[in-house]
């Protein structure tokens, strides 16, 4: 029986989901062989679709895939960071971060900042004993250095507002 619909054409795939999600969080295959061949190979695949991943990132809240920071960052000097969360710190220091970006990230680093600084604040670090069946706690300035951390504040952000919070001391003579 004849028909008048128009066929749809779908966007092929250039890459497995294998290769993307090497690009984008890296290669965390267990017990599986590598999604690339070589690292040239992957280089290349970066190469390909560096617009695809960093325009699917723009939204993402100061984060990038795992190849940017493996084939870009090294170029223009950024290190990434060995602590996840300073991920986005590492980003801002080095003004890589779009504008919106900044808002965002500056809005909700300074609520976590306000936060930390309620006068009966605890931080729980969670379970850090093996064996043990109960949290760890911790209280005051420990707290709100851990709490700092978690959040991945930038140091200069922190010296910045604490530095706000202190009173001003003023000399008269």
């Amino acid at each position: 029986m004849p028909t008048n619909r128009t066929p749809l054409y779908r966007r092929r795939r250039l890459l497995t989901w294998e290769e993307e999600a090497s690009l984008e969080w890296g290669d965390v295959t267990r017990g599986k062989p590598p999604a690339f061949a070589s690292d040239a190979a992957r280089r290349a695949a970066w190469e390909r679709t560096r617009e695809y991943f960093l325009m699917s990132y723009a939204y993402q809240d100061g984060t990038r895939p795992q190849a940017w920071w493996d084939y870009d960052a090294p170029q223009l000097g950024v290190k990434h960071p060995r602590d996840y969360d300073y991920e986005r710190a590492a980003l801002w220091d080095a003004k890589l971060l779009s504008d919106e970006e900044v808002a965002t990230l500056e809005t909700r680093w300074r609520e976590y900042f306000e936060q930390a600084q309620e006068p009966e604040f605890w931080f729980c670090l969670g379970i850090t004993k093996p064996g043990s069946t109960s949290a760890t706690w911790l209280k005051g300035a420990a707290a709100r250095r851990a709490h700092y951390r978690w959040a991945g504040i930038p140091h200069a952000l922190i010296r910045k507002w604490s530095a706000e919070r202190r009173p001003h001391q003023k000399t008269f003579r």
